[in-house]
């Protein structure tokens, strides 16, 4: 059998072709593995350039099976509004948030003897803040998923809107120019809260299959299957592949997705799919295909994206240094500096403590809880730390020290499939305080104590078990070279998903990528997720007959 047969057999598009149908021989099209026809129903699009692939006869059905096809696999669930519905209520948000910044906190602060007064001038602000912030991009995805980006032009609309309550307050009789600077202030504070609870609840629709963003992957090999891979492990990343632009082969796990056989199309497949973008992967293309898919795709005002799979390298990593006009960058060696380890170490020791003093009355009332349900306080198991040696953290005991549960049992209640990690929502060996316990991450203060060893830090990988460790491969065995956490990347931006795949990715973007920067960040961002996590755990037990 040919080549060109071959792919022509292996395609989704074989249950259109048939069985006893043959094809042309890809001299007709050199890019592809089909013979190109043009629609007779497509007369118009046909003179403009427009071909579809597939035997005579059968285009416009095969147009229909590919359509068939995206709303199999990617149906839009009746109960989800509109998409651009979330800019509206980002923008609701932002208005509140304004309002309690710049109009109740202004009201409050003295100088103005009138309604008019004390109302004005936050008002002028709201206004011109919200004004501003579509023109500074604050309402556009790639701007909104970047946290640099986002604080630095939320300080600029705050600084904006500052501006605007100093002239108005002149006009209302309030001079004092400090008002400005503390209304400013407390309308990015409340901005802030304000994006980030939405940005919670965007997280925690997607992570339920709402809200997803059809893309198109523009090549099809290992790179695109690893990508797509991704976005179904990882659906709060807020993407689900409808397409695939495969070119002369097709990928085996890619064979379940309408497929086209050129870049050129990119525009019709889009709209059969209603896919919005497109994520390139350059590796899977030759230069010159690559750029005809870049310029189909924004000739048809689709978004575009490229994924360089450079898997495990962080954009802090990466250095633009374009030459003769053309992007290049340059990757940074993961190398940590002595004087940042010492700093690191320096968070640890101070933070375990002022931790312990302020946590101290929790830990004891816990303590005493644990307790009192019968048993020893604490529970004391093996993990693997830095470099692969044993350590043993002290956690508070949430499980029952006897069960009659068998090893086949327990691996039924296991959610994680693709990976060696036990996770389990209803693990019926955890006690009712020790649910609370782990939803709030309470028992896990003793571990502060380890800090203060040194056998464990505030952040870093998730301790694993031993049996655990042993199956991991040489890859993923690199998180042993930084001492496990009490929180990390994973537990903040993930702590919810059950996939292996997302554990093991933001691990090894955490020991790849590690930087003082990241460790704050990561310790800003574990309080509001551990809270919410036990209001999460008190709302459903209430919500239980």
């Amino acid at each position: 059998m040919r080549r060109w047969e071959q792919v022509a057999s292996e395609s989704p598009f074989r249950r259109i072709v048939g069985a006893g149908t043959t094809l042309a021989p890809p001299e007709a099209r050199p890019d592809v593995g089909f013979s190109v026809h043009k629609s007779p129903r497509l007369n118009d699009a046909a003179e403009m350039g427009e071909m579809v692939i597939g035997p005579p006869g059968v285009a416009d059905d095969m147009r229909a099976d590919r359509v068939d096809q995206a709303a199999r696999f990617f149906p839009l669930s009746a109960t989800d509004p509109p998409a651009r519905s979330l800019g509206t209520v980002l923008r609701v948000v932002d208005l509140a948030a304004l309002a309690v910044g710049f109009v109740l906190v202004g009201y409050e602060l003295p100088g103005a003897t009138t309604l008019e007064g004390r109302f004005g001038p936050g008002v002028v602000a709201a206004i011109v803040t919200a004004a501003v912030m579509r023109p500074l991009g604050l309402y556009r995805s790639r701007c909104c998923s970047n946290p640099g980006a986002l604080l630095s032009r939320l300080m600029v609309a705050a600084a904006v809107g500052g501006g605007a309550f100093a002239v108005a307050a002149l006009r209302f009789g309030r001079p004092p120019p400090w008002h400005a600077v503390v209304c400013a202030a407390a309308a990015l504070t409340t901005t802030l809260m304000g994006r980030w609870q939405y940005g919670r609840f965007l997280r925690a629709r997607r992570a339920e299959g709402h809200y997803l963003r059809r893309v198109l992957l523009v090549g099809s090999n290992a790179d695109s299957a690893d990508l797509r891979t991704i976005f179904r492990s990882e659906p709060e990343l807020g993407y689900t592949v409808a397409g695939v632009v495969a070119g002369d082969s097709v990928h085996p796990s890619l064979t379940d997705l309408p497929v086209a056989g050129s870049v050129a199309d990119i525009p019709e497949l889009a709209s059969e799919t209603g896919a919005s973008g497109i994520f390139l992967v350059p590796y899977a293309l030759s230069s010159g295909a690559a750029e005809a898919a870049v310029s189909a795709a924004c000739d048809a005002g689709l978004h575009v994206q490229i994924w360089p799979g450079l898997r495990g390298v962080g954009t802090p990593r990466l250095r633009a240094v374009p030459m003769s006009g053309e992007p290049f960058f340059y990757v940074e060696a993961r190398r940590a500096a002595r004087w940042q380890l010492l700093v690191k170490r320096v968070i640890d020791v101070v933070g375990a403590v002022l931790c312990l003093l302020c946590t101290a009355p929790i830990l004891g009332i816990a303590a005493l809880l644990v307790k009192l349900d019968g048993g020893p306080v604490f529970y004391r198991g093996e993990r693997v730390g830095l470099h692969g040696r044993i350590i043993v953290p002290l956690k508070l005991r949430t499980m029952a020290e006897t069960h009659d549960l068998a090893p086949t049992a327990l691996q039924k209640l296991n959610q994680r499939s693709d990976g060696p990690l036990f996770k389990s929502s209803s693990d019926p060996r955890v006690t009712a305080i020790g649910r609370f316990l782990r939803a709030s991450s309470i028992d896990e203060l003793p571990q502060l104590w380890n800090v203060l060893r040194g056998t464990m830090s505030l952040v870093g990988p998730r301790p694993a078990l031993p049996e655990e460790a042993a199956q991991f491969d040489p890859v993923l065995q690199r998180r042993s070279t930084m001492r496990p956490g009490m929180t990390g990347l994973w537990q903040v931006e993930a702590r919810l998903n059950r996939s292996f795949n997302a554990y093991r990715r933001l691990d090894l973007r955490y020991v790849d990528n590690w930087s003082i920067r990241l460790d704050l960040s990561i310790l800003l961002a574990t309080i509001p997720a551990v809270v919410s996590q036990a209001f999460r755990l008190i709302r459903d037990r209430r919500k239980c007959p």
